[in-house]
């Protein structure tokens, strides 16, 4: 199968290379913006600009292919509840990459575990009130959930960009010119 090859469209004006605007898509298929910071989008037009298409189309992948890099896995560990089957009680703050040593989970699961012993496994779902006749709450009803400690649950919160060192620069590399044909012609 033919490896697919992405190609990029790049739009701006020539005296603000800040105004910069980058398109990726398929042949065949509609392009997608990319997403750059102003930085980037004035980077890009300047060496569309100075050094050509190439250049900023590389550039392009450098900052996508550091991104990828970046991108990790995060989970969190929760407790099913002891009310309904289908629910479960979790910390979304409190997360580590999917991929980390079992120390640095077991260590994530006792935090949040010891979070929601503080409230003895209940956790406030929702509230409910009535108001009176000048709008004030009264009655005021708590919905609440308990977890149960004993059916531990491991919670995929998908991807995040975790940033572990600063990303090289970009340095494209430099052209080389064309060999100059030597000169056969006899002289006279």
């Amino acid at each position: 199968m033919k490896k697919q090859r992405f190609y990029y469209t790049f739009s701006g004006y020539h005296w603000a290379p800040e105004s910069f605007r980058v398109r990726k898509g398929l042949l065949g298929y509609p392009s997608k913006e990319l997403p750059l910071t102003s930085e980037e989008r004035h980077q890009v037009g300047v060496l569309f600009l100075t050094e050509g298409r190439e250049a900023a189309a590389g550039y392009v992948r450098h900052i996508e292919r550091a991104r990828e890099r970046q991108r990790r896995c995060v989970m969190t560990y929760g407790f099913f509840a002891k009310e309904e089957s289908g629910r479960f009680v979790y910390c979304p703050q409190l997360t580590c990459r999917s991929d980390a040593a079992l120390k640095e989970r077991l260590r994530l699961f006792k935090k949040v575990r010891a979070v929601l012993m503080e409230t003895g496994g209940r956790v406030t779902v929702s509230g409910q009130c009535e108001l009176d006749e000048k709008y004030r709450p009264v009655n005021v009803r708590e919905n609440t959930v308990t977890a149960d400690f004993s059916r531990p649950l491991r919670i995929p919160m998908g991807g995040q960009f975790i940033r572990d060192c600063p990303e090289r620069l970009y340095r494209p590399r430099p052209r080389h010119p064309k060999n100059a044909r030597k000169n056969t012609a006899p002289t006279r």
